[in-house]
């Protein structure tokens, strides 16, 4: 278990968001989820079982799961699938093969879980990382897409600190876990495609947020700042009014053609 804490904006350093990160060690495959999220796709779970609607899961404000997910198969197969959320509505699933971050050991030694844990640093997906892993664990694995060591990675943080992991708890599980790829969401578009189809999918959302919602299925209202209906954009994909009905969201005037900050963790 890992505790994150990150910027999703990079234009606000000091706001700093929180999840809570699992990462499952098996003899095939590795499965690294917020547990925040897991927790709230249980309750929809249960709650589209009884047939009836639910609500977010009200936690701090400051708290706020992201949504990927990865599957690694190294280090027998080095290769691994990752599922993406642009919107709650839209979810990317590709395939990559595992790249090994070039790491430096260093002479530098911290504690970590009463863990003797030693530094390792590396240039990758467009950040400087700095990691600890601990040799006294000789599993090569850690958080998000970090591995290549001869030892757990306990703790990972970027140079900027936009993105911090640490270890908060160690457990031997008794009963072993199937994996599961697929999201536990029940109104999606489900998309598998590359990553760097994903990735420009994620940059037109945040560079032209409307035409995005329409690329994803919303019909689109546009209101001034006194409340009046000024525009009403329908989307040319059917694929929620299809299978769901139609699909709608507002916006104010001024979100027209804002272009929403975000920071993601690859910027490479």
């Amino acid at each position: 278990m890992y505790s994150l804490n990150y910027v999703q904006d990079s234009l606000q350093p000091t706001k700093v968001l929180k999840d809570r990160k699992v990462l499952l060690i098996g003899d095939k495959i590795n499965h690294f989820y917020s547990d925040y999220v897991r927790q709230q796709d249980s309750v929809l779970t249960a709650d589209h079982a009884k047939g009836k609607a639910s609500g977010p899961v009200r936690r701090s404000p400051d708290i706020l799961g992201e949504g990927y997910q990865v599957f690694a198969n190294h280090p027998n197969v080095l290769q691994q699938t990752v599922i993406e959320f642009i919107t709650k509505l839209s979810v990317y699933q590709y395939e990559e093969d595992s790249e090994l971050p070039q790491w430096e050991l260093r002479d530098e030694t911290r504690a970590i879980l009463n863990y003797s844990c030693q530094k390792a640093t590396a240039h990758f997906r467009g950040r400087d990382w700095e990691v600890w892993f601990c040799p006294d664990i000789p599993i090569d694995a850690g958080p998000w897409k970090l591995y290549g060591l001869p030892g757990l990675i306990l703790r990972a943080a970027d140079t900027r600190k936009h993105y911090v992991f640490e270890c908060i708890g160690i457990e031997q599980l008794k009963q072993k876990k199937e994996p599961i790829i697929q999201p536990i969401r029940f109104f999606y578009q489900h998309i598998k495609c590359s990553r760097q189809e994903y990735r420009k999918a994620q940059k037109q959302y945040y560079e032209n947020h409307v035409n995005s919602l329409l690329a994803l299925g919303f019909n689109v209202s546009v209101y001034d700042d006194a409340g009046n209906k000024i525009e009403e954009i329908e989307t040319p994909n059917t694929f929620f009014e299809e299978r769901h009905g139609s699909w709608s969201t507002k916006v104010n005037v001024a979100d027209r053609s804002r272009k929403i900050p975000y920071n993601p963790i690859e910027l490479e």
